[in-house]
């Protein structure tokens, strides 16, 4: 039976909300202020949480980062009778399923939490918090892969060209498989193409065949990568590096679904599913003339931007797990973990390669592993390296920052006629004051933003900035 948290402190609304939850089939618990909501999470509460955002004791909007740090697995769903435009984008822009308004409770309220709860099993999460990996392809655990697959699933039925967007080494052609297993065109060929990798006067022959004699050395007949994917999905990766000739011929089977080979005059049917993949700011590579602007519309329908690996490490323990239990199967070896010190590391490195980098360093260690448990010494000394020098990097930024707190305090207090001790040589709960407040600042005020530029967690931020309170 799905799990259902309601927290909100009207007795009424828990009580009317937990009813109909209840009618139609799932287990309710209630709350009435943030601490309790905590407490129940904290407990081992796994399910969908209601959440009102106007509670006796914390903003739910501030609550919200705080129950995604607990249990991310568990969709949040705002409730609030004063819903606002800046509220809903805050929450949702924070990790929450969806925002409700109260005055819409009677229409939204069950297939909103059905959606919810069905991502939760989707992810494979059952009544004891037992989990595996869930969408089928797509291992993740983070909010900000949650947010890719809610997208993904919505445009699985449709026929709409799918554009993947992110850095090298996110994983888009994973997500472009994902897209095609998940869908109705799993029973065909998934056919992917890096238009990058393949020289530009073959890569039309390569997209859409040829017929004998169509140029020196067609000695035959030859289908194209179109012509091969019928039925099923046709992945561009890097679609961007993809030649103007080519942009328009493409342009028209994108228009009419037809084409023909090279040196050919018999008109194709092309029955497929295109998904296209960069790593480009396309919008640029419009203005500047080289990609074609009628051709972006057309297959930047249904866009995705997959985060880098930095800003989702939430799936760092799952992503270390899922590799390394692949890599020690593909090695013949029995190994069950990895030692604290190691994953240490591995758990707070940026990786600048994404997903492939730490995929290539775990491979690394499974193969130097000496034992059933990779330690620091099997990890690559490039790695090693690379994580040392970071370290070393944000110590020194973090020196300079405080560097230039403890000058501008002392020039602001040779300036002033007499002036404490305590205002000539800031304490260090002072100088972390305003390192935390500078960071507010440069992110805008967005907490989230300000915790990543920080290196620490929301909940971190949230508790050091009431200790700046109190400071006050």
């Amino acid at each position: 039976m799905p799990q259902v948290l309601v927290v909100d402190d009207d007795a009424t609304t828990r009580l009317l909300v937990g009813r109909r939850l209840e009618r139609s089939g799932f287990g309710v618990q209630t709350a009435s202020t943030a601490a309790d909501a905590l407490a129940a999470v904290q407990n081992g509460f796994r399910g969908v949480i209601v959440l009102d955002l106007m509670l006796p004791d914390r903003d739910g909007r501030e609550l919200l980062p705080e129950l995604r740090d607990l249990q991310p697995d568990n969709p949040v769903v705002i409730l609030t009778s004063h819903g606002t435009a800046d509220a809903a984008l805050d929450s949702l822009s924070e990790g929450a399923f969806d925002f409700l308004d109260k005055a819409t409770l009677a229409e939204r309220l069950l297939p909103t939490v059905r959606s919810a709860a069905e991502t939760l099993r989707a992810d494979g999460v059952d009544a004891d918090g037992n989990s595996d990996y869930g969408f089928k392809g797509i291992i993740a655990r983070s909010p900000e892969m949650r947010a890719v697959r809610r997208s993904l699933e919505n445009a699985l039925e449709s026929r709409v060209p799918v554009m993947i967007r992110g850095e090298s080494g996110t994983g888009k052609e994973l997500i472009a498989r994902a897209v095609h297993d998940n869908g109705p065109r799993r029973g065909g060929p998934f056919v992917a193409v890096n238009c990058a990798a393949i020289p530009e006067n073959l890569l039309e022959a390569e997209l859409f065949g040829y017929e004998r004699g169509a140029f020196t050395g067609a000695v035959g007949r030859k289908q194209g990568r179109f012509e091969l994917a019928q039925g099923g999905t046709l992945m561009l990766d890097e679609i961007g590096e993809l030649h103007p000739h080519l942009q328009a011929k493409l342009l028209r089977v994108l228009q009419n679904g037809e084409y023909q080979r090279l040196g050919g005059t018999q008109t194709l049917i092309a029955d497929v599913r295109i998904i296209s993949a960069t790593h480009r700011v396309l919008e640029t590579e419009v203005e500047a003339g080289r990609f074609r602007e009628d051709l972006y519309y057309r297959m930047a329908v249904f866009t995705v931007q997959l985060p880098p690996l930095r800003e989702r490490t939430g799936d760092l323990p799952l992503l270390i797990r899922y590799f390394l239990t692949a890599a020690a199967e593909r090695e013949g070896k029995k190994l069950v973990g990895v030692d604290p010190l190691a994953r240490e590391l591995l758990e707070s490195y940026s990786y600048p390669g994404n997903v492939r980098e730490l995929q290539n360093v775990i491979a690394y260690a499974a193969v130097s592993a000496r034992g059933s448990v990779v330690a620091m010494s099997d990890l690559p000394v490039s790695f090693l390296r690379a994580v040392s020098m970071e370290r070393r990097k944000a110590g020194q930024n973090h020196a300079n920052m405080v560097v230039d707190s403890s000058e501008s305090s002392a020039k602001t207090a040779s300036m002033a006629p007499v002036q404490h001790e305590s205002v000539l040589f800031p304490t260090l709960a002072r100088v972390e004051q305003q390192h935390v407040q500078r960071a507010l600042e440069r992110a805008g005020g967005n907490k989230a933003a300000a915790a990543r530029l920080l290196g620490i967690s929301r909940m971190t931020l949230y508790r050091k900035l009431e200790a700046i309170d109190d400071l006050s």
